[in-house]
């Protein structure tokens, strides 16, 4: 029997990310400082300039629709990650792409989330990551893809 604990354990840290980062998403606005409540406000009465002119959207509906953007990634990534465990008609070759493509991904994220964010999601990422690199290995290389 196959093991999948890798992508049992990867599927788990995508919806800790998720949850984390949609209660992070919902929660924004608690604030207690000062300085953060008039960011805040800025940020609610500040309105994007386009090219074309002024957005009808604030910079604070923008940072919004880039967070459930992010949401939708998620969840995109956990989706690919269940086919990639469910799916035993897929073959070797293609559930390895899918697994490069996840992984570029959540390296990706990884690095973003270390340099502008903060370490959580950083290390979350990172760990999906090295399984999902090590699930690879084992699809790409096991004696019988050979």
């Amino acid at each position: 029997m196959k093991s999948k604990w890798r992508l049992y354990t990867a599927i788990g840290l995508m919806i800790f990310f998720l949850i984390g980062h949609t209660i992070g998403s919902l929660t924004r606005k608690d604030l207690k400082l000062e300085n953060s409540i008039q960011t805040l406000h800025a940020m609610e009465t500040t309105f994007v300039e386009l090219p074309s002119g002024l957005s009808d959207h604030s910079v604070d509906e923008f940072y919004q629709g880039m967070s459930f953007s992010l949401d939708a990634s998620i969840l995109l990534v956990i989706g690919l990650l269940i086919i990639c465990l469910t799916d035993e008609q897929l073959q070797s070759r293609s559930k390895g792409k899918l697994l490069l493509f996840v992984i570029f991904w959540t390296t990706s994220i990884s690095v973003l989330s270390f340099l502008y964010i903060f370490p959580v999601p950083a290390f979350t990422c990172l760990i999906c990551a090295v399984l999902l690199t090590l699930e690879w290995y084992m699809v790409q290389f096991s004696p019988k893809n050979v």
